[in-house]
């Protein structure tokens, strides 16, 4: 969304910035994961071929329908070191992440420990509040779904500064601090526009109920319960963590970005976008998820009610509504339920199709003006239901 747009733009600003400041070498991490027996392996082969033929280095992709899984991936996870992706690396998901924050704090209602409808303050202390904009206003379903009016931390400038490596890894709080005394958006409730922050914010309030960190809380909640096993929120960088790349000038020329990733995300309790998973857990979740393993019907219900986006998503035109933590797109093949994720070069999508009862998740290490084009685009999803 926003800072999906402002990404492009922070590539042609830093294209001379050098990237790679480490020489970490991501480990060769042979697994039996791979899952290739399903009905229509061949068809959801071609989607990824389909992704390596336009330039991304590494893919991991799962599917996940009533007859079967499939998980594979394809590429590298490090170009340099030659180290081929295995279905045990893993990637950052950007803001698929907000699915998980979302259910976390649904989760807390479902215990009696909140009510969506319940001003912020309740649980934020007024030190924030008080100047925070909208701050005494706003609720958390206002949160969830982006109609606080709370205004954008992840802007142009802000991205600048991380691509140039004055902010590393920066924790909810300290984020926070930089929005203080600033104009609200639109008054809570009397719009809907993307924000970032709002999910900043949902950490702090779990972290404020829980008297846990954020991160802990969703270990807890989710992570654990699903033995999702390659699933990651914390401050510390796993080792199967793959590099990221990018094609700064659309010259088939990937440059490692990890160091800018790293910095981008990471700090405490960042949760709009600071889980590192794989395709497998992605699905496992959402699949968990969207067949009522995880919340209560009336939890889950809430989670899909739905309102129109009226801002401007530029391309991604077939993303029509926005629920809590939950987009809904628009296909060919009907609607999907999810959410699309953006670092700065990793990326990720996560659907589910209720009425083929089909899941997908997909994440790249890698980033370009045709590979964005292409992975963003709605007939991508036709592979996984056209014969092609």
């Amino acid at each position: 969304m926003k800072l999906i747009k402002n990404i492009a733009i922070i590539s042609i600003l830093t294209a001379g910035v050098s990237c790679e400041k480490t020489e970490n070498i991501v480990p060769d991490f042979p697994c039996t994961k791979e899952i290739n027996n399903h009905p229509n392996a061949a068809k959801y082969q071609k989607l990824m071929e389909r992704l390596l033929q336009i330039g991304i280095p590494g893919v991991t992709m799962t599917v996940i329908t009533p007859e079967g899984t499939f998980s594979k991936t394809g590429g590298k996870a490090d170009i340099k070191n030659n180290i081929s992706l295995s279905p045990c690396h893993t990637m950052r998901v950007g803001s698929v992440t907000k699915i998980f924050t979302s259910v976390a704090i649904l989760k807390l209602q479902d215990e009696g420990k909140l009510n969506i409808d319940d001003k912020i303050n309740k649980y934020l202390p007024s030190t924030i509040t008080d100047k925070l904009p909208n701050g005494n206003d706003a609720t958390i379903k206002q949160l969830l779904r982006h109609q606080s009016g709370i205004p954008e931390y992840s802007t142009i400038s802000n991205n600048l500064l991380i691509s140039n490596y004055s902010i590393k890894r920066q924790s909810a709080a300290e984020i926070i601090s930089n929005i203080l005394e600033k104009k609200a958006v639109f008054s809570a409730g009397k719009g809907q526009e993307y924000s970032n922050t709002n999910y900043i914010l949902l950490g702090m309030i779990l972290k404020s109920i829980s008297g846990k960190s954020a991160n802990e809380v969703l270990k807890e909640k989710i992570i654990s319960p699903l033995d999702l096993q390659n699933t990651f929120v914390s401050n510390e960088i796993p080792s199967s963590l793959s590099r990221a790349y990018n094609d700064i000038h659309d010259k088939g020329l990937m440059v490692d970005r990890t160091e800018i990733e790293n910095n981008a995300v990471g700090g405490e309790d960042i949760l709009d976008g600071g889980i590192i998973s794989n395709s497998f857990d992605l699905a496992t979740f959402l699949h968990a998820l969207t067949s009522g393993q995880i919340l209560s019907p009336k939890a889950f219900a809430q989670m899909k009610e739905f309102i129109t986006i009226t801002q401007d998503l530029g391309d991604l035109t077939h993303i029509k509504e926005y629920g809590l933590g939950l987009m809904k797109l628009e296909t060919d093949h009907g609607i999907a339920i999810g959410h699309y994720g953006s670092v700065q070069s990793f990326n990720a999508l996560l659907y589910h199709f209720p009425d083929q009862k089909v899941t997908v998740a997909i994440i790249r290490n890698g980033e370009s003006t045709e590979i964005k084009k292409v992975f963003e685009s709605k007939e991508l999803f036709n592979y996984l239901f056209e014969n092609k």
